[in-house]
């Protein structure tokens, strides 16, 4: 059992979005003993999906002072809130600020929407699950059916067109990078957001991409220390 008494995020305001094709789910132990923690699905928007129309939408549960948590495309979404807003933190899990700065990032934004816009969400959650841990897989089926494959596809285009790299100079708030050492994929964007936000700390963990599904408990307690020591 977790010792949050001291936790930061008890009586402070947070935003925690999750990753693409997963839902507000994800969340459901980390923030348990949270009153004031926000956790939506990222909306169905009605323009083309980006990640700005995400943030357009999800800006009014964003005030200032409130802690911004994103995994994935939930923290491309978080730091384009962070750069409108004045959070007190952020935290980025397993996120990068683009894939647009490599060819083989744009292929796979113009690919891999399609593929999935034509995969049935099930059998998605099946292909995703393989080689995961079994409390993952068995979160990944629950999770991705939630959504159609045209959400989904429109979700993977939004991560695929973003380029927050020039939102990463404006971020003036403790900032923690968590990186699963086990997914090479997101080495190279973490270390752009280690060089362009100015004070933010990288915690690795022995995790693959799906760390607030794998170790829940132990994100929490990293991120309750950093917020310790960052906010006072």
């Amino acid at each position: 059992m977790m010792d949050t008494t001291q936790s930061h995020l008890v009586a402070r305001p947070s935003l925690w979005l999750h990753g693409a094709s997963l839902t507000c789910a994800t969340w459901r132990s980390i923030v348990a003993d949270l009153p004031l923690a926000q956790t939506p699905n990222l909306p169905v928007v009605d323009t083309a999906a980006r990640v700005e129309a995400y943030a357009d939408r999800l800006q009014p549960l964003a005030p200032d002072g409130a802690v911004l948590v994103g995994h994935s495309l939930g923290g491309m979404v978080a730091l384009e809130l962070a750069a409108r807003t004045r959070p007190a933190a952020l935290i980025l899990i397993e996120a990068v600020p683009t894939v647009v700065d490599t060819f083989a990032g744009r292929l796979a934004g113009r690919t891999l929407p399609t593929i999935l816009g034509r995969m049935s969400p099930r059998r998605l959650a099946g292909l995703t699950g393989l080689g995961e841990p079994d409390m993952v897989a068995q979160e990944l089926r629950a999770q991705i059916p939630h959504w159609s494959a045209g959400e989904i596809a429109d979700q993977m285009r939004a991560a695929a067109a973003y380029d927050g790299r020039s939102r990463l100079n404006s971020i003036a708030a403790p900032t923690l990078l968590v990186r699963g050492l086990r997914n090479r994929g997101t080495r190279r964007g973490m270390i752009m957001f280690e060089n362009g936000i100015a004070g933010s700390e990288l915690l690795e963990l022995d995790g693959g991409h799906n760390l607030p599904l794998e170790m829940p408990n132990t994100l929490r307690q990293h991120i309750d220390a950093f917020l310790g020591r960052r906010l006072g």
